[in-house]
């Protein structure tokens, strides 16, 4: 049996928050959501995500300068970081050490994958279809 995978979810969307749990409730994932980034190196401490998805539009926040900021963290710098966007952006338009972009609204599918793929990666769990 696999070891619990743990997903954080930093979106302020309340939609989006009660979503994503529900599309990974399933064995091995545990997900935590916040809607803001209040004293998010202790909760990262704590939970230790495996992946972590962060929406570029937080609020009045740059999920961009988050992610930048998470990537420079050592207990971070590892864990891949999926960006989910709401407005049409091209992803060349901007480099925060970000592993993916998925747009909202998103293909439920597409997001499993990319979600097995990149912590699969981290793992060495991942296999190439």
């Amino acid at each position: 049996m696999r070891q619990t995978r743990k997903l954080l979810l930093i979106d302020d969307d309340k939609s989006i928050r009660e979503m994503i749990p529900f599309i990974f409730d399933k064995e091995n994932y545990l997900v935590k959501t916040i809607g803001d980034i209040f004293n998010i190196e202790n909760l990262i401490a704590e939970f230790q995500p495996d992946l972590i998805m962060l929406d570029i539009m937080l609020g009045a926040l740059d999920g961009r300068e988050i992610c930048k900021y998470l990537k420079q963290l050592p207990a971070t710098s590892k864990v891949p970081i999926i960006l989910l966007s709401a407005a049409i952006v091209k992803e060349e338009t901007f480099d925060c050490g970000h592993d993916a972009l998925i747009t909202k609204p998103f293909d439920i599918l597409f997001l499993e994958k990319e979600v097995e793929r990149l912590i699969g990666q981290v793992s060495g769990d991942y296999k190439t279809p």
